[in-house]
């Protein structure tokens, strides 16, 4: 309910005019006054006039003169009181006039006031809405809110405030004022923090350990702050529980440092055997390769060649997959450094091509080079170069079948990258193959891959040495189609031909 203060009727407020100022009442009243002054003055004239010649004249004599001016006294007083009349009808008339303004004024402030008195009650119930509407928003909250002074003291908390700390409802929470002593931190140098930024401004996201009412730790997130209303001072804000996220922070920090701690063995432990294993290995490989070739005289039975024959071909197979691991250990660990040289791409191909070149003769396939002659020079490590090259051709012809076609081609783009593509008429590869071969120790099982079983750390390496060098490696396939693998370096290592 709003008071309401009762509008005075007042007269419609007219446009002053001209002729109203003029004839006005007390103009009216002058003019009746003077007309009648000279009416009477006439009258008196004559009668006095009449009087004192016919009986006073004779009497008086002399002092005739006084009687004569009788009517001209009457006409000075009829002007004066006349006079009297209009000042005081003039006196009236500005009165009302500045009654009528001082009501008019009275009007306009009632205005004003209820205006106001409307103003201020739609202020109030709108104050009132968003009182209620802060307050469900406090009470309904998804996170726990509280304001806190100072000194520890709990002012307000929410419902989710009160589960977090293991209390039954906010009430509860209030009177047992959790940190009034500081008990609630662990750390009691995060409690002592944790108000020192509040006290400076804004604070979000400060992690902390606290003890709920049942003495269990949790970690929550918290953000808050400063309040100032007149001279109290208090501190707003938030938490949630993260516990159950930092557990898994710590879950995982551990498994990393689990897993660094591993590779870290298996890299020692491989950097270690590498020399006991290549040793005996290469008199394995020697030895055999001296059986097989029948260097000293004949063996005596075929069977015998045959046998060195296999062991020569596995001890190689083993080796290279020795040498594949500790190369790809040296990649993951870090420790592989790169010998760079500027390097002629086309010879680095003629060199790689005459390796391969027995072995696509021996499955029947047409394995050509297409290389620019202006073809930019290459800033790497020949001996990486050539091995990325040497592994992507020699699948590209382990698993293409006889009157297959493998192409090399190198060229650069607009944007100064130099690319280098293999393609094949291969058996090729389903698109969920792929990562697979990209994999460590993963192959695919096909006729081909069982007639020329491979380590699966071939597509792997190469990936590895390519991304040393800053580069990529793209690898489009089709199943029964073919494959094209497309190595990217990029623009900073291409060096291009002085003239």
């Amino acid at each position: 309910m709003t008071g309401h203060i009762p509008r005075p009727s007042l007269p419609p407020d007219k446009p002053p005019r001209l002729i109203g100022r003029i004839f006005s009442l007390p103009f009216f009243v002058a003019i009746l006054g003077f007309l009648l002054s000279l009416i009477l003055f006439y009258l008196a004239r004559q009668d006095v006039a009449f009087f004192v010649a016919h009986r006073l004249g004779e009497k008086l004599g002399s002092f005739s003169f006084l009687v004569v001016g009788i009517p001209y006294l009457g006409l000075f007083i009829g002007l004066m009181l006349t006079l009297a009349l209009v000042v005081y009808l003039r006196m009236t008339q500005t009165r009302s006039a500045h009654m009528t303004d001082m009501a008019r004024s009275l009007q306009q402030a009632n205005e004003e006031l209820n205006h106001r008195i409307a103003d201020e009650a739609r202020m109030a119930r709108a104050l009132q809405v968003s009182e209620q509407r802060y307050r469900d928003l406090f009470e309904n909250a998804g996170i726990g809110i509280c304001q806190v002074a100072p000194t520890g003291e709990w002012l307000n908390a929410n419902r989710v405030m009160a589960d977090i700390l293991g209390y039954k409802n906010p009430q509860e929470l209030l009177t047992d004022q959790p940190d009034y002593h500081g008990q609630m931190f662990v750390d009691k140098d995060e409690r002592r923090e944790w108000f020192k930024r509040l006290s400076t401004g804004n604070q979000r996201e400060y992690a902390a350990e606290l003890f709920t009412k049942d003495h269990r730790r949790i970690w929550v997130n918290m953000s808050g702050h400063l309040i100032q209303d007149g001279n109290r001072t208090s501190f707003e804000c938030t938490m949630y529980d993260i516990t159950e996220r930092r557990q898994a922070e710590l879950a995982l920090i551990q498994a990393k440092e689990q897993a660094d701690f591993a590779n870290r063995s298996k890299s020692e432990f491989l950097a270690n055997m590498s020399h006991e294993l290549r040793t005996p290995l290469n008199a394995i490989i020697g030895f055999a390769e001296i059986i097989k070739d029948q260097l000293f005289g004949p063996v005596g039975q075929s069977q015998y060649t045959e046998y060195a024959r296999d062991i020569h071909d596995s001890g190689e197979l083993l080796l290279s997959l020795i040498n594949d691991i500790l190369d790809m250990s040296k990649i993951e660990a870090g420790k592989r450094a790169l010998a760079e040289a500027v390097l002629n791409m086309e010879h680095i191909v003629q060199s790689v091509m005459r390796l391969v070149a027995s072995r696509a003769k021996l499955g029947k396939l047409h394995i050509t080079a297409q290389i620019p002659k202006d073809l930019p020079f290459l800033r790497g490590e020949e001996k990486a170069i050539k091995q990325i090259l040497t592994n992507l051709l020699t699948n590209a012809i382990k698993f293409t079948p006889e009157g297959g076609t493998v192409l090399l081609t190198a060229d650069i783009d607009s944007m100064g990258h130099m690319h280098v593509k293999i393609e094949d008429t291969g058996i090729g590869m389903a698109p969920e193959d792929i990562s697979v071969a990209l994999t460590p120790f993963g192959q695919i099982e096909s006729v081909l891959s069982r007639r020329n079983p491979g380590t699966g750390l071939g597509l792997p390496l190469t990936k590895a040495l390519i991304e040393l060098h800053g580069g990529t490696l793209g690898l489009k396939s089709i199943l029964d189609k073919g494959t094209i693998v497309t190595i990217t370096f990029p623009a900073e290592r291409v060096v291009r031909r002085t003239v």
